[in-house]
């Protein structure tokens, strides 16, 4: 649960704390996080064409980006990165330390809060996809099908790139 009992953008009294471990403030719309704001995501690729998901959530909805997303406060990012896949396709992934390819700090939302993605190649994936949670649809997509894809973050898009080069 959050941590604030008042909205630190405009002073009003928070409600209690969401499925996501946010409390969310019901006059201004900020949701504040009891966690710092790691996510872990990975690439899945599958005869030379990387899986990625179009996202049923704002931030970004409609747009595409890789499976995975924020971690819980005392999760590390391999455990993290396997439950956000199975959450949100029902497939398990194979992935350790040494499978991190990238980690980049950017802005997430429209109130621009840092995140460190933390970005992963999956040696293997069992299971097919079946789209749950905060996903809307997948793509399985070629490295010359990359550039026409609407990524909600050019990080993910260049992850994909290095997971299929």
């Amino acid at each position: 649960m959050s941590h604030f009992r008042f909205c630190p953008r405009c002073g009003n009294e928070l409600g209690p704390a969401g499925n996501d471990s946010g409390a969310k403030c019901d006059n201004c719309g900020k949701t504040w996080y009891h966690n710092a704001a790691p996510t872990a995501g990975c690439v899945i690729v599958r005869d030379n064409k990387a899986l990625i998901t179009k996202r049923a959530r704002d931030p970004e909805k409609g747009r595409f980006d890789i499976p995975g997303g924020f971690l819980d406060a005392d999760e590390d990012p391999v455990t993290g990165v396997k439950r956000e896949v199975k959450e949100e396709l029902g497939m398990s992934i194979e992935v350790s330390f040494d499978d991190l390819v990238q980690a980049v700090p950017h802005k997430y939302g429209d109130d621009g809060d840092w995140t460190l993605a933390i970005g992963f190649v999956a040696r293997d994936a069992s299971g097919d996809p079946v789209p749950a949670d905060d996903v809307e649809d997948v793509l399985w997509v070629s490295l010359d099908g990359l550039d026409g894809v609407d990524f909600a973050w050019e990080h993910d898009r260049d992850l994909v790139r290095k997971a299929l080069s």
